[in-house]
C-alpha cells in the first residue's frame, strides 16, 4: 500500500520496501527507484548486551499517538529526525503506518535512568513466525553507550515470547554504521536487496502531436 509524501511540492506516491517482483510490475507503471536497502535475519533471540544505565519501556502506538502523550511522541520524532535525513524521517503519520504495518507490534521505548526525556527507540512487528524490526533510532548524544543494543535486545524478546523465530531488518548500503551493529548481533545479510519506489501522484498526460 504507497503512502503520499510531499516532495519538492509534488504530491508523491511512495512504496513500501519492495521486492523485485513488484518492483518490475511498478516500473512499467511509472514508478522508479528511490532508495535501494539491504535485508539482514537473524534466528533466534538477540544475546543479552553489557550492561547499561538504560531503561526499556514497551508501549503501543494507539498509547503514543494520544493526545496525553503528544509530547513523548514529538520528542521520537525528534530522535528519529536526527537519525534519518529528509525525506526519510518519520512524521506523525509515517510513525502511526510503521508500526501498524504488522498485526502485532510494540515500540521499545530507551530511557537513559538519568534522564526523564527519552533517548532512543525501536519499532518491532510481527507476522506468524517472523518478526520485523521497522525502526532502530538513537539521540545524538546517547550514541556508542549500548543503547542501540538494549532496544535491538529488547525487541528480540518482545518477539520471541510471541513465538516468532526469525527477526528482519533492512537498512541502506551505505549505512556502514548500522550494518556494523546487526553483524555484531548475529544478522546475516540476505542475497536479495529491496527497494522503494516513488511517483508522482498526478501524472501530465503525452499528447501525441
Amino acid at each position: 500500500m504507497c503512502s503520499v509524501v510531499e516532495l519538492g511540492g509534488v504530491d508523491t506516491y511512495r512504496t513500501p520496501a519492495l521486492g523485485s517482483a513488484d518492483a518490475r510490475w511498478l516500473s512499467d507503471e511509472g514508478f522508479t527507484v528511490a532508495q535501494t536497502l539491504v535485508v539482514l535475519q537473524r534466528t533466534g533471540r538477540v544475546s543479552t548486551p553489557t550492561a547499561t544505565p538504560t531503561i526499556c519501556i514497551e508501549e503501543t502506538s494507539r498509547h503514543l499517538l494520544s493526545p496525553r502523550h503528544e509530547k513523548l511522541l514529538h520528542d521520537l520524532i525528534a530522535i528519529d529526525a536526527a537519525s534519518f535525513p529528509a525525506p526519510w524521517n518519520l512524521d506523525r503519520g509515517a510513525f502511526r503506518h510503521a508500526c501498524r504495518a504488522t498485526g502485532e507490534h510494540r515500540v521499545i521505548i530507551a530511557h537513559d535512568s538519568t534522564e526523564r526525556s527519552p533517548v532512543g527507540f525501536a519499532i518491532i512487528g510481527r507476522v506468524g513466525v517472523r518478526s520485523y524490526l521497522q525502526r532502530l533510532a538513537v539521540a545524538p548524544e546517547a550514541r556508542r553507550r549500548g543503547v542501540a543494543r538494549q532496544l535491538v535486545h529488547h525487541a528480540s524478546l518482545w518477539a520471541d515470547g510471541r513465538g516468532a523465530a526469525t527477526m528482519l531488518v533492512n537498512t541502506e548500503p551505505t549505512n556502514t554504521t548500522a550494518l556494523a551493529l546487526y553483524r555484531s548481533l548475529g544478522f546475516d545479510v540476505l542475497p536479495d536487496s529491496l527497494v522503494v519506489m516513488e511517483r508522482a501522484v498526478h501524472i501530465t498526460p503525452v499528447v501525441a502531436s
